[in-house]
C-alpha cells in the first residue's frame, strides 16, 4: 500500500531564517518540494535542511538561495532522510511565500 504525504503552507518571511516547513518523511522514498516567493517586489532566501534521524545533526541538502519576487523553486528528493526543514528569511524586504509539498512511499 502506497502513503501519500501532501500539503500546502503560507507564510511571511522575517529577518533571521525560520522554518516554512518541517516534514517528517522517514516512510517517504520521493519528496517534492514547490516553493513560490508570492511577493510582488521583494526577494526571498531559503535553504532546505536533512536529518538521518529526527532529532538528529541538520545537514545543508540545499545551500543557500535567492528567490525573486514571484519565482519557483522546485526540490525533488529521492535519497533516504528521515525529516526535512526548509527555512525562509527576508530578501530584499519582507516577502510572502507559499510551499507546497508532496511525498510517497510503500
Amino acid at each position: 500500500m502506497w502513503k501519500v504525504n501532501k500539503g500546502t503552507l503560507t507564510g511571511a518571511s522575517a529577518p533571521a531564517f525560520a522554518n516554512a516547513l518541517d516534514w517528517k518523511v522517514e516512510e517517504l522514498r520521493e519528496k517534492t518540494i514547490i516553493l513560490k516567493n508570492t511577493h510582488g517586489t521583494e526577494s526571498l532566501k531559503d535553504k532546505l535542511l536533512a536529518y538521518a534521524v529526527p532529532e538528529g545533526i541538520a545537514a545543508e541538502e540545499v545551500a543557500e538561495t535567492i528567490l525573486s519576487a514571484g519565482a519557483v523553486a522546485k526540490l525533488q528528493l529521492v535519497k533516504q532522510w528521515a525529516r526535512l526543514m526548509l527555512q525562509v528569511a527576508d530578501g530584499s524586504g519582507t516577502a510572502s511565500y507559499q510551499v507546497d509539498f508532496i511525498g510517497q512511499g510503500a
